[in-house]
């Protein structure tokens, strides 16, 4: 009697950007042949790095993102429309939002993070996340509606690069849309400066960029709650009100709470301690990337997408391995720097790399190359055709 061979299942939770390099691996042959199943309730992938630009009008829907069900269908695998929302190492089970589950032999989580402080009075009900798509899409409908109707308080809470970006991007939008003078934006943040966690070079290149497009700096003071025509404030003993027709939520990242509930590892945030083979370390068998995961010999290393990116062949090599391949898993190791780019939503960008800081329209031609390389070399076959 001959027994009939089944190939290993690989489950994807996500499809975050290190999960593009999966993808990539499986359709070149370099996996050992599997059962593929990715699951994830978002309809396209999108490459975070172009959502400013696509605010301030300079990217359509289809520039900045793939499409899920392409992307899973060229790689031969099949794909589950739903969100995880826990894990079971020990049954080796993901369950789903649907109420289904899916079993795994390898598992590899990539759903990035949630945004911190949603939790704070008022925010679930009136503040605007920045992700997934759809909820920027709506930032961006709501912009134009203030714009529309004689202008408005457009208050960003977040004073990270993200942030910046976003508060750039709204006032470049507004005023394509004639809101220019009408449509007010200000940035609010804990710190003493934007972008508190990088060279002090770029922080300054950053304000500057604010006072040049008017948009008001409100520092060293957070948020207490949100309500559905402004926002309270808290600033040392000083607690006060500001008129806020939109408030964009672009906090810090936050683990989803399904991982922290998942018995396995994690740090003080809840992400997925890993080691440098992006390996569980309490089961070799679950491997994680990206936001929700952090390694355990560089635990300070930022929850930025440049790291997420650059674990993804070596989460490839290690799925391969855990699958089979002979070769061992290629070890990740974060750079101490990385490159910014920095969209002002004027036609120009600032670059930063450690103390080096330098702003123009080269930058943003620079970034734009960047950016496009990236999403056309996942794009699914008939996406690249369609351009040629």
């Amino acid at each position: 009697m001959y027994l009939e061979y089944l190939p290993p299942r690989l489950v994807l939770v996500g499809l975050g950007h290190a999960h593009l390099f999966v993808l990539e691996a499986v359709r070149a042959g370099r996996l050992p042949p599997c059962d593929l199943v990715v699951c994830s309730g978002e309809h396209r992938h999108v490459y975070s790095g172009m959502v400013p630009g696509w605010l301030a009008g300079r990217y359509t829907v289809d520039e900045l993102s793939l499409d899920t069900a392409s992307l899973v269908r060229e790689a031969g695998g099949r794909w589950r429309d739903s969100h995880v929302t826990a894990i079971d190492p020990g049954a080796r089970v993901v369950a789903l939002a649907d109420g289904t589950t899916e079993s795994y032999d390898v598992c590899s989580i990539a759903v990035g993070s949630a945004t911190s402080g949603m939790s704070l009075p008022g925010v679930a009900e009136h503040a605007w996340p920045v992700k997934p798509l759809h909820a920027v899409e709506a930032i961006g409908a709501r912009l134009d509606a203030i714009a529309r109707d004689g202008g408005g308080e457009v208050v960003v809470v977040g004073g990270g690069i993200a942030g910046v970006e976003l508060a750039l991007a709204l006032r470049a939008r507004a005023t394509g849309t004639g809101g220019a003078t009408s449509v007010r934006v200000a940035i609010v943040s804990r710190d003493p400066a934007l972008a508190a966690d990088r060279h002090p070079r770029l922080s300054r290149q950053l304000q500057n960029a604010c006072e040049r497009h008017d948009v008001e700096l409100i520092l060293q003071t957070h948020p207490v709650q949100v309500r559905a025509d402004s926002i309270a404030l808290q600033r040392g003993d000083a607690r006060f009100d500001r008129a806020a027709d939109l408030v964009v939520w672009a906090t810090g990242a936050e683990s989803l709470p399904w991982l922290r509930e998942s018995g396995l590892p994690v740090d003080g945030r809840g992400s997925l301690l890993v080691n440098d083979a992006l390996r569980s370390l309490g089961d070799p068998r679950v491997h994680a990337a990206g936001d929700c995961a952090t390694l355990a010999t560089a635990p300070d290393t930022p929850k930025a997408g440049v790291y997420a990116v650059r674990m993804g062949p070596h989460l490839a090599s290690s799925l391969a391995n855990a699958l089979g391949a002979p070769h061992p898993a290629a070890p990740f190791h974060p750079q101490r720097r990385f490159l910014a780019l920095v969209n002002t939503g004027d036609g120009r960008a600032i670059a930063s790399y450690g103390a080096l800081v330098g702003e123009g329209r080269w930058a943003m031609r620079w970034k734009d190359w960047l950016d496009r390389r990236f999403i056309a070399r996942f794009a699914p076959a008939a996406s690249r055709d369609s351009v040629r």
